[in-house]
């Protein structure tokens, strides 16, 4: 048979034509890998809804190289955020009939498109979602937004699943790094006992001051937050983790490094700023520190005598030294109980 130049022209254009829109499409293709948080979803009304809203909530997804993606409601105010998990779940990209990208993640698929490299569009039903590209959030953030997911996606229906590290607890960090760097320079201008005298005395005033903020952040909170804390501490409280510890304490088990490392742990997302806010008010020992950390989780003092193989009265004696620490005058242990209860 023979072929007319005029139908090898047609065959080759037609080749042409088919690798040319193979590669626009990868072209087309952008990375999905990074942080995405939504802007706003525009209805087919024309109303346009935009986040964070008003009482500080907004979405976001974070997708992983291996096809994973995980989402979560935010919610932010001041230094704490609430991350409540939405999903954990697969994505892929196809393409219908009309060549339009859609993305798939196991239960239905939605048109997409990408307008550039750091905002997408999707239509989920009717409604217009455009999501951004976040690339300010870091990584540990973003890990620490994952592991909550993996470790929470089961108990999403809560009002409120975890914390993540406040930002105030970095910013205490900061300032007892810079209060031993000034004792530090003042030593080599001042007698020891000349510094220490008045090292301990703006050291009061300044965790008098600092305890102060505290209340009145702790009053302040927005309502929101106030229950998002406290659903935390009761979903705590009544976990598997707590009950089977409590078992162990009431048995007069005594616990071992490991298990004081893992409750403070667990501690973490129920009071962020616990420990630290403990060890910049005074310099405190291994031992001091895990008599806090018990107290903290509503265990009596005859209970944690027991746990650390001490007596009754050596337990008393540290509370009321730690009072004396704090506030350079003597107080009650029970004094030192209820400060513990306010961190």
């Amino acid at each position: 048979m023979k072929i007319t130049n005029i139908t090898l022209l047609l065959i080759v254009t037609t080749l042409l034509c088919s690798c040319s829109s193979s590669g626009d499409r990868d072209a087309e293709e952008f990375t999905m890998t990074g942080v995405w948080a939504l802007q706003k979803v525009t209805f087919p009304t024309g109303y346009t809804y935009t986040y964070p809203d008003k009482q500080g909530y907004t979405r976001c997804k974070i997708y992983e190289p291996d096809s994973t993606f995980y989402h979560v409601e935010l919610l932010s105010a001041g230094s704490e955020m609430v991350v409540i998990p939405q999903e954990m779940a697969e994505y892929t990209f196809v393409y219908d009939h009309s060549d339009t990208l859609m993305v798939e993640n196991g239960r239905f698929m939605m048109h997409m498109n990408f307008v550039n490299d750091t905002t997408y569009t999707i239509h989920n039903n009717l409604e217009l979602e455009t999501w951004v590209k976040i690339k300010t959030m870091s990584n540990n953030r973003r890990n620490e937004i994952i592991n909550i997911v993996k470790q929470n996606i089961d108990k999403r229906d809560s009002a409120t699943t975890n914390f993540v590290l406040s930002t105030s607890e970095r910013k205490l960090r900061r300032t007892n790094s810079e209060l031993i760097y000034l004792l530090t320079i003042s030593l080599l201008f001042i007698g020891i006992l000349a510094l220490y005298g008045w090292h301990t005395y703006k050291k009061n005033r300044a965790i008098k001051k600092e305890l102060e903020q505290i209340r009145e952040q702790n009053n302040l909170l927005p309502q929101p937050v106030a229950m998002a804390m406290q659903q935390v501490e009761q979903d705590f409280y009544g976990s598997e983790y707590y009950r089977v510890l409590l078992g162990r304490i009431e048995r007069g088990e005594t616990l071992k490094e490991e298990d004081f490392e893992e409750l403070e742990q667990q501690l973490k997302p129920i009071y962020p700023n616990f420990a630290s806010r403990l060890r910049h008010v005074c310099h405190i020992s291994t031992h001091e520190f895990r008599v806090c950390l018990l107290l903290k989780i509503g265990i009596s003092p005859s209970q944690i005598a027991t746990i650390l193989c001490k007596e009754a009265s050596s337990i008393s004696s540290t509370r009321s030294r730690l009072y004396y620490k704090v506030f350079g005058k003597k107080g009650s242990s029970k004094e030192w109980d209820n400060f513990i209860a306010t961190l």
